[in-house]
């Protein structure tokens, strides 16, 4: 089973001094301001500073920049300002999404709500959103640009469909998967997919890095609506089983509705009274556990990175696949 510090070095050593570029790039993000030291503009700076500290897994920038390897050399300038892009964006959706789920934590730290209260969040996520705009202007390619646009719709649409569908007991398999590739994975597809448009990839190569991305996302979210349910707290850094707990239905609360659709303590939670919400959600914890829904769970996303890792075969052997396929058998890895 690969280890965090195998991660470390055959995924992100091939980049890593890419990555160290895009890290500083964000940093910068939160120096923008002028130079006049007006107390607005100090706050501003110093809240930016917190959000952009969090120590993330770099896994997005990392794909955009892998992928842009793939036909050799190293990344160039645009591919680097993609990569970072890519990176700005995804922490811009997590300041929101912190907000509409009411999170306390996010990686072990206070979360940008919580500091400082709903407003203040949906306000930082709409400046890191416009800042990764910037970057992507700077690839100077508009093919880049729109599918960069098209993907901010794409995570918006996905926390509009599950906040609204919170507390539907109707919710099924075909309305998750949407959900998931909006909400997850659209963002994957846009970092393998930009990868190879901006190293100059055939059309075909594009489809297949595309295909790459969407599996990978894909499973990553089906990985994670897992260890939703089967981590602790410490190992994830924000509440377990919080996403059942907000009455919003991820695989294994809908595969145990498949199973028991007349009586079931996910019904139970999502109609019975607040008091009552912890024992419901501990029952369920436990038939999901005695019935191998996650053991289901984890062949789903076992499927998606089979196909992710089928996308690189077509490709000559280099570090750079290497890496990509070591990053999605690490995906199933986590689930095992």
């Amino acid at each position: 089973m690969l280890t965090k510090s195998d991660i470390e070095t055959s995924v992100y050593g091939p980049v890593d001094a890419e990555l160290q570029r895009v890290i500083a790039s964000l940093i910068a993000v939160a120096d923008r301001e002028d130079a006049e030291n007006i107390e607005s503009d100090v706050i501003l700076q110093a809240r930016l500073e917190h959000i952009l500290a969090a120590p993330g897994k770099r896994v997005r920038p990392a794909i955009t920049l892998l992928t842009s390897k793939l036909w050799g050399g190293a990344p160039t300038e645009e591919q680097v300002t993609m990569a970072a892009a890519v990176e700005l964006l995804h922490i811009a959706t997590l300041v929101h999404d912190d907000m509409v789920d009411r999170a306390d934590l996010r990686r072990g730290r206070a979360t940008p709500s919580n500091l400082w209260g709903g407003r203040t969040a949906v306000l930082l996520g709409d400046y890191l959103f416009a800042a990764a705009a910037m970057f992507v202007c700077d690839t100077n390619n508009v093919r880049v640009i729109k599918r960069f646009a098209e993907t901010i719709m794409e995570l918006a649409k996905g926390e509009l469909t599950e906040f609204i569908g919170e507390g539907n007991s109707l919710s099924s398999r075909d309305v998750y998967f949407k959900r998931i590739y909006n909400k997850t994975a659209s963002l994957f597809t846009t970092a393998a997919e930009s990868g190879a448009i901006l190293a100059g990839a055939t059309p075909v190569d594009e489809a297949r890095m595309h295909d790459y991305g969407y599996s990978l996302g894909m499973a990553y979210q089906v990985m994670d609506d897992v260890l939703d349910f089967t981590s602790t707290s410490e190992k994830l850094g924000k509440p377990a089983c919080n996403d059942l707990r907000q009455g919003i239905l991820t695989l294994p609360s809908i595969m145990l509705l498949e199973r028991s659709p007349d009586d079931n303590p996910v019904t139970r939670l999502l109609n019975g009274s607040p008091e009552d919400k912890e024992i419901h959600l501990e029952q369920a914890v436990k038939q999901m556990r005695d019935t191998r829904i996650f053991d289901e769970c984890i062949v789903v996303a076992d499927d998606y990175v089979r196909r992710a890792l089928d996308t690189l075969q077509e490709f000559d052997d280099s570090e750079a696949k290497s890496s990509l396929h070591i990053l999605a058998s690490f995906a199933s890895n986590r689930l095992h």
